[in-house]
């Protein structure tokens, strides 16, 4: 039997009780944003690989706990793999570059000191150990007050800092735990949340869900295998152009690329640094730059097409204004989200294509 329409009087009022839910939802998780790292990262590795459980129930006839299981065994296998395939490279590259700091030091100190004199004009720049030695008395001077109260708070300091240790530790450990409840139980998140809205938003939420689905999966699936795909290009570029742990970098740089621009900058900068730092010349730095320039215009203008597509769309400004507001209202966790909810306001706003025709007139339903 059909619901009744809601009154002219019924609707303003649901859309205001359901505006005030929202907004109280958003502060409270504005308050317990940190808390919300951990499930939050699970969320999104669940909602990336549940298609996978989905077609092993489908096709392979599976029970959904043990195709479950299969899922998360082969992602656990996959990157046990990595990780005993790539450590023992990057371990030897970052043993060899802590070999090369030493005699790279000493270069800085026969050529850059001279060059820092130039700087300084009349300013003395010390040569000589007891010179070093003078200059740092002076400027200890008047430090003997406060040194217990700097003591302490360093103290305290590294108190706190190994219980977050202890907390991150915490939170690592559940992570795989959430993953394979959320993986299991993935389907009724749609039906869940949706039994819980109100009619009226409901009704325009049913017509949009498909769109923001489809946008969000694509988007993150995607940025997921660029990640990969750009860390493997970083790492051959980086180690032709001499690159000291160049694997390392470019492992950080490829996967940090799922979170916009944040890959390459934290990239670029850790090269140019360990470049300038063992090779102290402006021929590596070139080589470096132009690394990072080929990767980028290959991602640009190939990589992110042929894997992503046209079909998510936004704008380089939309996405840095995402990421610059999502971090500055929820810190980490905000750089992580700005980019997914920038996508699902773009689909939310974007008007509806004609309905697709899947036999019976309507869109195809939610993937989860």
């Amino acid at each position: 039997m059909d619901q009744p329409r809601p009154t002219s009087y019924e609707r303003p009022l649901a859309w205001t009780l359901w505006l005030v839910l929202g907004g109280a939802v958003l502060l409270a998780v504005y308050w317990v944003r940190a808390a919300l790292l951990p499930f939050f990262l699970a969320f999104v590795i669940a909602y990336v690989f549940a298609p996978w459980v989905d077609m092993l129930e489908r096709r392979a006839r599976l029970p959904r706990p043990l195709g479950t299981a299969a899922v998360f065994l082969l992602l656990g296998l996959i990157g046990t793999l990595l990780m005993v395939g790539l450590m023992p490279v990057v371990e030897r590259q970052v043993v060899q570059l802590l070999e090369k700091l030493p005699a790279a030091l000493a270069r800085i100190k026969e050529q850059g000191l001279p060059f820092l004199s130039q700087l300084a004009g009349d300013t003395a720049v010390p040569e000589t150990a007891r010179a070093w030695l003078d200059t740092l008395a002076d400027s200890l001077k008047g430090l003997a007050p406060t040194l217990f109260q700097k003591t302490t708070g360093a103290l305290m300091w590294a108190a706190a800092g190994t219980l977050q240790a202890v907390v991150w530790i915490l939170s690592a450990a559940i992570i795989p735990v959430l993953v394979f409840y959320l993986m299991m139980d993935f389907r009724q998140v749609t039906p869940w949340l949706r039994a819980r809205i109100p009619l009226t938003p409901r009704t325009l939420l049913d017509a949009r869900l498909p769109r923001i689905d489809r946008m969000l999966g694509e988007f993150l699936r995607g940025q997921l295998l660029v990640g990969v795909i750009l860390s493997v290009l970083y790492a051959v570029g980086l180690s032709v152009a001499g690159v000291d742990a160049a694997v390392a970098i470019g492992i950080i740089a490829g996967l940090g690329n799922m979170v916009p621009y944040l890959g390459f900058v934290i990239g670029i900068t850790l090269s140019l640094l360990i470049s300038l730092v063992t090779h102290f010349d402006l021929l590596h730095l070139v080589y470096v730059v132009i690394v990072f320039g080929v990767v980028q215009l290959l991602e640009g203008f190939v990589i992110s097409p042929k894997v992503v597509g046209d079909r998510v769309g936004l704008h380089p400004v939309a996405i840095i204004f995402a990421l610059f507001v999502g971090g500055e209202a929820f810190g980490f966790v905000g750089i992580l989200l700005g980019v997914p909810a920038a996508i699902c306001i773009k689909a939310f706003l974007e008007p509806l294509p004609s309905p697709v025709d899947t036999g019976n007139g309507t869109e195809p339903p939610v993937g989860c």
